[in-house]
């Protein structure tokens, strides 16, 4: 719930030509953070102890409530257009831009939007009441069941290969940095779309390969395995910038919200199909890798959203992509 409130809340306060950037590079602290649970777990080893460890630092959200903004977007599109402005103008005058025609241009913006049917609030069953951003919904749901699936259950899998679950942690959450640092100049120039089908058929085709590929020394077989991992980790901070595009303003945090939550189904998932290892080694590498190359296909259900603006309501959700310029690759 933090992750996915705190990367919509960047998505709607961050210009269009920053976005990519932002929204990637928020995702390295979590690689950063998920790099240090060895370390607490190697020196904690009673549960309570190493959950109050790294817990504590939740306390320090408390001061997020006077430090960080409400988005602007989120509140002009529920109709709080003085506080939008507000919020707007302390953020131009912070970086010494022009506050003239602010307020101007935001209340011109409502009067249309208040003249329209489409100004009201949605919540997370609007997602499911139009077919094309149903079908959208959808795809972006699997795409995260699948990266979270593939992510924590390789990481596991690894261990039985190089048998130190503290390393396994510590190469897995490695390898999140410099698949977070690809992904910014993938998404930038070949579009989400593209990375993503990239991504996750890198992951598949290595997986497979692991699985079905017998004569691979021991060397090959962690090589493959940290490959597919490595896809695992180029498509994680893409499916969060992906999905914050995708979904329209009034049920972005929802959009992303849900999908989080079916992503956290997979990783429950992982670790029980990387225990099928004991009936053969080849078994989680299957099934992580035809999930993932399932996970490619199932990009083509998605328009492209690079350097097309947010969709702000359910209805521009729903038209969104249906335009085959949207929808190009």
């Amino acid at each position: 719930a933090t992750m996915s409130t705190g990367f919509t809340i960047i998505m709607e306060i961050v210009g269009k030509s920053k976005r990519e950037i932002m929204a990637i590079l928020y995702q390295i602290p979590f690689n950063l953070g998920h790099a240090t649970l060895p370390l607490f777990a190697y020196y904690l080893r009673h549960w309570r102890w190493y959950h109050l460890a790294f817990s504590s630092f939740s306390v320090l959200y408390l001061l997020f409530y006077w430090t960080v903004p409400e988005s602007p977007r989120w509140l002009f599109t529920t109709g709080r257009t003085d506080r939008a402005v507000k919020i707007l103008e302390a953020g131009c005058k912070r970086n010494n831009m022009p506050i003239d025609n602010i307020r101007t241009e935001l209340e011109q913006a409502a009067q249309i939007t208040a003249a329209t049917t489409t100004s009201k609030k949605g919540n997370i069953i609007d997602l499911f009441r139009h077919p094309y951003l149903c079908q959208k919904t959808l795809a972006m749901a699997f795409n995260w069941l699948v990266v979270c699936l593939v992510y924590y259950g390789v990481s596991q899998h690894i261990s039985h290969l190089s048998g130190n679950i503290f390393m396994n942690v510590a190469i897995g959450a490695t390898l999140g940095v410099p698949g977070t640092l690809i992904c910014v100049p993938m998404t930038k120039y070949l579009g989400r779309r593209i990375t993503l089908f990239l991504s996750n058929s890198l992951s598949g085709i290595a997986l497979m390969i692991l699985a079905f590929v017998p004569s691979l020394n021991s060397t090959m077989t962690v090589a493959m395995a940290t490959i597919g991992l490595f896809g695992a980790s180029v498509t994680f901070p893409n499916v969060y910038l992906y999905g914050g595009e995708l979904f329209p303003t009034v049920v972005r945090n929802s959009g992303v919200g849900l999908c989080s939550f079916v992503g956290r189904v997979g990783s429950i998932i992982a670790p029980f199909i990387s225990g099928m290892s004991t009936r053969g080694l080849w078994i989680p590498p299957a099934v992580f890798g035809g999930f993932s190359l399932a996970a490619a296909a199932s990009v083509f259900l998605m328009p492209e959203t690079r350097g097309f603006p947010l969709p702000e309501t359910i209805e521009d959700g729903e038209t969104f992509g249906k335009n085959k310029k949207t929808s190009k690759l």
